[in-house]
């Protein structure tokens, strides 16, 4: 798509976060049991929409599972599951967010990972800024983490060890000072960025819940 973009700017998104696939597996009870779970990705922003939000990127026919339903068959808690913080790649239209899963393992067992985006930033367009890398980090109950790559064979794991997975989020598209105001101040009402990031990203001074209008034109005049 970015090569593709010098010919049609406007029919293509800025670089994609892609998804990765976590495998859960072990014994419970004499029996094997086995989880895949999708860590999801995010698209760039679009010539006149944002990128989109904690999706399976550039894959289909997959199911968000329910925390409820993973926690009643498995020995799994799902500690935190959101969109992460900080981590909105500013643009006229911003990048889709990536997110959080936080995991801990409640009996010994095993896991691998399958994906990609670990060292490289999802390029931003047009001046929008470049997206956000994911990462995987593995909490040892024992003390001490391990910082994990993208792709993860078969890796054991003891009750009490902690999964935290980042997902990346897609790039920018276009110059931030082009954003509508109101779409910036939707994003701080919303807790997606803060109001100091709104001014220093976006150019947008925000009071409370409104637009200070006279800051802000100074602001983007600058």
């Amino acid at each position: 798509m970015k090569a593709l973009s010098q010919a049609v700017p406007t029919q293509v998104s800025a670089g994609i976060g892609n998804l990765r696939v976590v495998a859960f597996s072990g014994m419970e009870d004499g029996k094997q049991w086995a989880h895949m779970e999708i860590l999801e990705g995010s698209y760039g922003g679009r010539h006149d929409s944002d990128g989109m939000d904690a999706i399976d990127t550039l894959f289909a026919n997959t199911r968000n599972n329910p925390i409820e339903d993973i926690e009643s068959h498995l020995p799994i808690r799902v500690d935190r599951y959101e969109l992460r913080d900080d981590a909105t790649p500013a643009g006229r239209m911003r990048g889709g967010i990536g997110t959080v899963h936080e995991f801990t393992f409640l009996a010994d067992g095993a896991f691998s990972v399958e994906g990609d985006g670990h060292k490289y930033r999802p390029w931003g367009y047009d001046s929008g800024e470049d997206g956000y890398t994911a990462s995987l980090k593995l909490i040892h109950k024992a003390g001490g983490e391990t910082d994990l790559v993208s792709k993860v064979p078969y890796h054991k794991i003891k009750a009490g060890d902690h999964l935290i997975s980042r997902g990346p989020s897609g790039g920018g598209y276009g110059d931030p000072f082009e954003r509508n105001a109101q779409s910036v101040l939707f994003d701080v009402l919303e807790g997606l960025i803060s109001a100091e990031a709104a001014e220093r990203l976006y150019g947008v001074a925000i009071n409370g819940e409104s637009i200070d209008m006279d800051r802000t034109a100074k602001l983007r005049s600058a």
